[in-house]
């Protein structure tokens, strides 16, 4: 893995994301988590927003469940705004 988060490729984010920080009692590890989130979102609304491939990439490497995005939801949410 590079040395920065910021310097990864999305596919890399997606693998080294710790998908399950917000259920970390240490704070540390949460705002951690969140700053990835926060770094890897920024980064696919640059490359255009969610698309199903991007979807289907990130849920390869997230932990199956509630860590896995709908590309359906995140579609119907932009629609409404």
């Amino acid at each position: 893995m590079p040395k920065y988060y910021d310097d990864c490729t999305l596919e890399e984010m997606f693998k080294y994301h710790d998908h399950t920080y917000m259920m970390s009692d240490d704070g540390r590890a949460y705002e951690a988590g969140r700053r990835q989130r926060d770094i890897m979102h920024a980064k696919v609304e640059e490359q255009g927003g969610w698309t199903k491939e991007l979807v289907d990439l990130y849920n390869k490497y997230a932990p199956e469940g509630m860590f896995q995005l709908d590309y359906d939801l995140i579609h119907k949410s932009l629609k409404n705004k």
